[in-house]
């Protein structure tokens, strides 16, 4: 059981700024804030928690490299950070593979090969059917194709900078939303009808599923992955360039529990958890679902069933395998 079991208990929530942990506080539990040498890839730190994650872990020493499509928009949404030394800006569009190559290539250049951690924080939602440059359906190419595609890159560095004692890791941002739905394979790119919450679901399930699979196709190689399911964040933007009006989005966040919300930093204490405790290293934790600094529970195990836990089927194999495969097919790539 995580640590932070017991101050994530359902009945001992209160909302934003409670006594859930920050990023700053996982590093500092796990004992962590000198990072000097660590190499670091964090994408979406525009706003919301990519942005709270990098400015944690910008503390430790550790190099950061953060991807974003404007790169003067996320120096301006990280002002305290952005001249340090050990901080390096990228532009990146998971939405391009072309963008996603360039990032890849000179990502490559500036850190002559090294990268012990490739943190995939950037993803979103769309109200409405658009199609990439590539031709795919916008949300599975943010969600997951774009950043299978740059693991698929970087994997060689994440092998080659891995140890026994220092693993490199690979963190999928996921979701709550991937209990929505399950993969649509006889319509991946939702041609003949769109539905922005199936759509979400698939790609969100499709995360979870690279994560399993990066376990259990590099762990023998000390190169482990989990997907994170960040919590329900108040302050985030996420749903900013969805396509949905102001109405629409402030419905939707009034259907949740107000005690579950927390703030950007509350919001970046998993995906920060698994990319620096040791915990997250113990057997039966590696390859997993994350949520609240802990090993999801599957749902129906959980203290409040509608709100926490993953699907019965986000374990499951056959899936993992038929995306991966199905993935690199898409893409034109070896994983």
């Amino acid at each position: 059981m995580s640590r932070y079991a017991a101050v994530h208990a359902w009945n001992k929530l209160g909302g934003v700024g409670d006594a859930r942990p920050t990023a700053e506080q996982i590093i500092k539990d796990a004992g962590k804030e000198d990072l000097k040498g660590q190499v670091i890839i964090i994408t979406g730190v525009s706003s919301g928690i990519g942005a709270a994650s990098a400015r944690a872990l910008a503390a430790t020493g550790a190099s950061l490299y953060l991807a974003g499509r404007s790169i003067s928009k996320a120096k301006a949404a990280l002002p305290t950070i952005a001249d340090l030394p050990n901080v390096h800006f990228l532009e990146l569009d998971l939405a391009s593979n072309a963008s996603v190559k360039a990032f890849a290539a000179e990502f490559l250049k500036q850190s002559g090969g090294k990268l012990n951690v490739l943190l995939n924080n950037a993803g979103g939602i769309t109200s409405e059917r658009k199609v990439t440059v590539d031709g795919f359906e916008e949300q599975f190419a943010i969600n997951h194709l774009g950043s299978f595609l740059l693991f698929s890159l970087l994997k060689d560095a994440l092998l080659a900078s891995a140890s026994a004692s220092n693993p490199s890791r690979v963190i999928n941002v996921t979701s709550y939303g991937h209990r929505l739905g399950r993969i649509q394979w006889d319509d991946l790119n939702f041609e003949k009808e769109y539905n922005p919450s199936l759509a979400y679901a698939q790609a969100k399930n499709a995360s979870i599923y690279t994560a399993t699979e990066i376990d259990r196709r590099y762990g023998a190689q000390n190169l482990t992955a989990w997907s994170v399911h960040p919590g329900g964040i108040l302050e985030s933007a996420f749903l900013d360039n969805s396509g949905w009006g102001k109405e629409v989005v402030e419905g939707l966040m009034k259907t949740w529990p107000s005690e579950v919300f927390k703030n950007n930093s509350q919001g970046a204490a998993t995906q920060v958890w698994a990319a620096v405790s040791d915990d997250v290293l113990a057997e039966g934790a590696r390859g997993k679902y994350l949520e609240d600094c802990s090993v999801a529970l599957p749902t129906e195990e959980t203290d409040k069933p509608e709100w926490r836990g993953h699907a019965a089927y986000t374990y499951d194999e056959a899936d993992a395998k038929r995306i991966w495969e199905v993935s690199e097919k898409l893409l034109g790539v070896k994983a």
